[in-house]
């Protein structure tokens, strides 16, 4: 194990406690409360990979979340949450803000460890200072259509990210300066028992990816096991 330095270590419980003072304020103002995490795993340097699950690690370059990256994900909650069950399993902390359509069943169904997830609805005005101050001391930030934001924030979060060596994972149909992989999903149907209609067990999708690097590479992804519920 390698020890921590005690600057490091300071310098980490002052991101974290930045991130959950802008957490509290904004579920004192909205009246929404979370379970709030008593601390952050330590920071992974950019360029660190989270491992997702199989069926959908082939549609990201590195077959996971880079830290440090942004992704944006459109058209589907079932692949965002596809994405976000294996890392929220393996101790990262989700934290979802300005995207109040996401249900704990569903997360719980997609298989997401929901003691890992925290969820601010609406960020209201404060959108990018909120979103900033997360990306200091969470693992994972999801940023939904609610969080209204200029392009010139979208940019300054994508530096914030590279930074803090979170992953920003991006749920808006807006355009997204600077992001490295963009993943697009299409109409989707549900299967199971005699062609789905017995039992639910999950989505087929098919999902475009564009982006940087390699993500500028065609892809496509073809089914996305999703427990029904």
């Amino acid at each position: 194990m390698t020890a921590i330095p005690q600057a490091a270590q300071e310098q980490h419980a002052t991101r974290h406690g930045r991130a959950l003072s802008a957490l509290r304020a904004v579920e004192t103002r909205t009246g929404v409360r979370s379970h709030v995490p008593a601390g952050r795993e330590d920071p992974r340097p950019a360029g660190t990979v989270r491992p997702v699950g199989p069926e959908v690690a082939h549609l990201l370059p590195d077959g996971g979340l880079v830290a440090g990256t942004t992704v944006v994900v459109s058209g589907s909650t079932t692949l965002l949450l596809a994405l976000l069950a294996a890392p929220s399993r393996a101790g990262a902390w989700t934290v979802f803000t300005g995207h109040p359509e996401v249900g704990l069943a569903a997360a719980a169904g997609a298989g997401c460890e929901l003691s890992r997830i925290l969820c601010v609805p609406d960020p209201g005005a404060d959108a990018p200072a909120v979103v900033a101050a997360l990306l200091d001391g969470m693992d994972l930030v999801v940023v939904g259509p609610r969080a209204a934001l200029l392009d010139a924030d979208r940019r300054r979060l994508t530096a914030r990210a590279r930074e803090r060596g979170a992953v920003l994972l991006v749920a808006q149909d807006t355009p997204w300066p600077g992001a490295h992989v963009v993943l697009s999903a299409g109409p989707g149907a549900w299967e199971g028992v005699d062609h789905g209609a017995g039992h639910l067990r999950r989505r087929a999708l098919t999902v475009y990816r564009t982006g940087r690097g390699d993500a500028a590479r065609p892809a496509a992804l073809r089914c996305v096991p999703v427990a029904a519920g």
